[in-house]
């Protein structure tokens, strides 16, 4: 009997602990790219936002501007680096015409840095050393990618690593994947393989915040098989939170990884 009761505690323990961790991960909004469009005719620029949201797609004034996001690049289906400037305050477009056929890539990278919960409310940029009153501090790295086409699908950008600190690495082009199909992903944590849940949702599955159509868990490979229950545009996010390296500085290291893509 002592023993039934040990163990009932032991899980009821375990599933409070498990619920607090995914409360503190979900905190953080996720970020994430919206193409404008994700098939493209040749020469037609290719025009992005960087969506900081808990809806997916995200609603209008949830869209990041631009002196909160460090870099935006776009990728030819060959790996070739091609520039995007800004236009507005929150979108990006191609700045040269995109001739090639094939998948493509772009890349945007929001600035890291702390964010800080106090009594006061929460204040970013700033650690425990630069507030009283901390209850708890975040240092947040967020990468975000999209894969679009021009033309046709082709070339092999879709499955290249960036050797960004997370990642989501899909093992097949999702353009040439259909309803019902699987797609298959690798999530890397500093290069490495990482054990952690996947979720993924379509545009138009959801309007609530926090709500995805298809989660999963990665192997000890780093490989989740996302089922592509609909057509349509597509979001799956990995995250991973772990001990900040100096709590006097900060609490916690929170590193997330998205991917955009559409499915016809």
């Amino acid at each position: 009997m002592r023993t039934t009761i040990q163990k009932a505690a032991r899980i009821l323990a375990t599933a409070v602990l498990l619920s607090a961790v995914q409360v503190s991960v979900g905190h953080a909004h996720d970020t994430w790219i919206t193409m404008q469009d994700y098939v493209l005719s040749k020469s037609k620029p290719a025009v992005l936002t960087v969506a900081s949201s808990h809806h997916f797609p995200a609603l209008e004034n949830e869209f990041m501007t631009q002196d909160r996001i460090d870099k935006v690049i776009l990728m030819s289906s060959d790996g070739k680096e091609l520039s995007a400037a800004a236009q507005g305050d929150k979108d990006y477009q191609s700045e040269v015409p995109l001739d090639a056929q094939g998948t493509y890539m772009a890349v945007a990278i929001p600035q890291h840095g702390f964010s800080s919960k106090t009594t006061e409310g929460y204040q970013r940029g700033k650690s425990k050393k630069d507030l009283k009153n901390v209850i708890e501090c975040r240092y947040s790295e967020r990468y975000g990618k999209a894969l679009f086409t021009v033309g046709t699908p082709g070339g092999d950008v879709f499955s290249r690593s960036l050797g960004h600190k997370m990642e989501i690495i899909p093992m097949k082009d999702p353009a040439m994947l259909k309803e019902g199909d699987d797609l298959p992903v690798k999530v890397l944590i500093e290069g490495q393989p990482a054990r952690t849940y996947v979720y993924g949702t379509y545009a138009g599955f959801s309007s609530e915040s926090n709500t995805f159509a298809y989660t999963t868990y990665a192997d000890k490979e780093g490989i989740a098989k996302i089922k592509i229950i609909k057509a349509g545009t597509w979001l799956l996010l990995a995250k991973q939170e772990m001990p900040y390296s100096d709590p006097t500085v900060c609490d916690k290291l929170s590193y997330a990884a998205s991917l955009t893509f559409q499915v016809r």
